[in-house]
This record gives structure tokens, sequence and C-alpha cells, in this order.
């Protein structure tokens, strides 16, 4: 069985100084890392790779010129793992998803909507729709972690490591094994 430890929205040095300790200590003894995005300072990455060798993807802030080197990472990265078809995506997809998404999130604040977990659902629906060939696609973009199962795909958000007003930070661990799968969301301490 492989353990794969899962990160998003880092948003170093924007909205966080550093990793916290706590992302060292839950992701020890993983196998390999998958950032969601937002990365925004690649050294980021550089430091994940000293506990498993790391592959991120470019996140939605890089619209906002907060992250340039962002865009030296792809959208969306296909992976095959165990033969398991894995999809590593921020979730964004787009400008114009984005600048929804974003919409929808300060209404949020706003208090003029409540989030029952329908920005994940959105996001759910656009990937299932962008790539139906992938069984897991892990996402991050709406900072609130979640695994949820639709038709043959299996969702993965693990949350942002970042605090934000509606969600505590969180990684993830997912393992897999020929024909299994398994998802820990693990909350950081704060």
């Amino acid at each position: 069985m492989i353990r794969i430890g899962l990160i998003s929205d880092t948003h170093i040095p924007h909205r966080l100084a550093a990793l916290p300790p706590a992302v060292f200590e839950k992701l020890a003894g993983v196998d390999l890392i998958l950032h969601a995005g937002d990365v925004d300072d690649l050294k980021v990455l550089a430091q994940l790779g000293r506990i498993a060798p790391t592959l991120g993807v470019r996140g939605n802030i890089h619209f906002q010129a907060l992250a340039p080197n962002d865009r030296a990472l792809p959208l969306a990265l296909p992976l095959e793992i165990h033969g398991h078809r894995l999809l590593l995506t921020h979730g964004h997809l787009s400008l114009w998803h984005s600048l929804t998404d974003k919409r929808y999130g300060i209404q949020s604040l706003l208090g003029w909507r409540v989030d029952d977990g329908t920005v994940n659902r959105r996001l759910i629906r656009r990937l299932a729709r962008a790539f139906p060939q992938a069984e897991i696609i892990i996402f991050g973009h709406s900072h609130k972690p979640c695994v949820e199962r639709v038709d043959h795909q299996l969702f993965v958000n693990p949350g942002a490591v970042c605090p934000t007003p509606w969600a505590s930070p969180s990684v993830g661990i997912l393992h897999l094994a020929p024909g299994q799968v398994e998802v820990e969301l693990l909350p950081l301490d704060r």
C-alpha cells in the first residue's frame, strides 16, 4: 500500500509565513505528496520534498499576480498509481470559474449565503464534467475538506493549510493499493 499526502491552499507567504510544524508531523512517513494548488511560493514544494517526493499544480491565486511562479505548474496532472487513475487539480479550471467561486465565497462571508458544502459540490460537478476518465480527483480551492463519491469517481479535497473563518486547517492521506482506496482527513492543530 502506498500512502500519499494531500495538501492544498498553503498561500505562503501571503496568508501564512511558513508551513506549520503540524504539516510535517501529519505527513511524516508518506511515500508521495500531492499539492492541489495555491502554493504561491514554490519553495513550499521543496520543503515538502524533504518528507517525500512532491508534485503540485497551479492554483487560482496567480490570476491576482501574487504568485507568478505558480504559472510554472500545470493546471491538471493525471497520474496512475497501483492501477488507479488520479487527477490532481486546484479545481477552478479557468479565470471565469475562479471569479464566480470568489463571488460565492464573499456572499458566504457576508452572511448572504450559508455554505453547507455547496462550493465543493459545484467544484465536483465541474471536475466530473472536465475529467470523466479519472477515478480519483484531488482538488482544493474551496478551503473546505471533503470526501465524496459520485458514480464511479471519488473526489477528495484535503482542505486548506491556511486558516479560514469557515474551516479549520487540514491535510489528508490517501491510502492506495490495487483495488483498494482509503482517505483520511487530518485536522492541523492551531
